[in-house]
This record gives C-alpha cells, sequence and structure tokens, in this order.
C-alpha cells in the first residue's frame, strides 16, 4: 500500500486528497504545518509527498529544499499542490526543484493519474 504525506494547511483540501487516495488503497499521513511535514516525512518515509507552497510557518518553496535533505527523500517525489495557474505552477514546480504539479480544486481522474505516474516511476 503507497504511502502518502500531504503537507496542507486547508483543512478541506486535505481532506478531499486524503478521500481521493484513501479510496484507492493509498495510506495517508497529514501535517497542516511545515515542521509537521518535516517531522512526518523523516518518520513516516512516505512514498510520495503532496505540498502546498502557503504553509502557515515555512513556505513550500523552502521546504522542499529541507525534505530534499533527507537522506530517504532524495528520490521521493515531491508534487506541489497549487490553485495557481498552470504556467505558473509549472514554472514553480521546476524552480523550485519539485517533481510535478497537481492544480486545485482537484479533478479525481486527473489528480490520481499524477499520483500513480510519480509512484510507478519512483518504484522502478
Amino acid at each position: 500500500m503507497p504511502k502518502v504525506l500531504i503537507i496542507e494547511d486547508i483543512l478541506d483540501s486535505a481532506n478531499l486528497a486524503k478521500k481521493i487516495l484513501t479510496k484507492f488503497d493509498h495510506e495517508v499521513l497529514h501535517a497542516d504545518s511545515g515542521a509537521g511535514g518535516l517531522r512526518l516525512a523523516v518518520e513516516g518515509q512516505p512514498d510520495l509527498v503532496l505540498l502546498d507552497l502557503g504553509l502557515p510557518d515555512i513556505d513550500g518553496q523552502t521546504l522542499v529544499g529541507m525534505l530534499r535533505r533527507e537522506v530517504h527523500m532524495e528520490s521521493t517525489p515531491i508534487i506541489l499542490c497549487t490553485a495557481w495557474p498552470e504556467a505558473a505552477a509549472q514554472k514553480m514546480a521546476e524552480a523550485y526543484g519539485f517533481d510535478g504539479y497537481i492544480s486545485k480544486p482537484y479533478k479525481v481522474t486527473h489528480f490520481m493519474e499524477i499520483i500513480n505516474r510519480y509512484l510507478n516511476n519512483s518504484s522502478n
């Protein structure tokens, strides 16, 4: 069962992602802050991370760098989750070292296509 860490401070967004992921048999960890997300990433060793940019304590751009410095997180897919326009989201994802991005609001089929693509690529 793949383990996904959601780092998202907006409870509605986190709950929607969790609902979709659990429906498709994924284990879900959730943190509502950057510090909590970093702790869960180290302790929980997720297979994939969904990371929002606007966290209350550490912005997502900084947190992705912190996660990449953790030895077991170097090759873990980290996906930017954002409501920004697609072109801006793609540039942000590339500039800050995310593996990709998912646009909000989530569309179930597209959301799971992206999740599965990164999980399948990371297990090869």
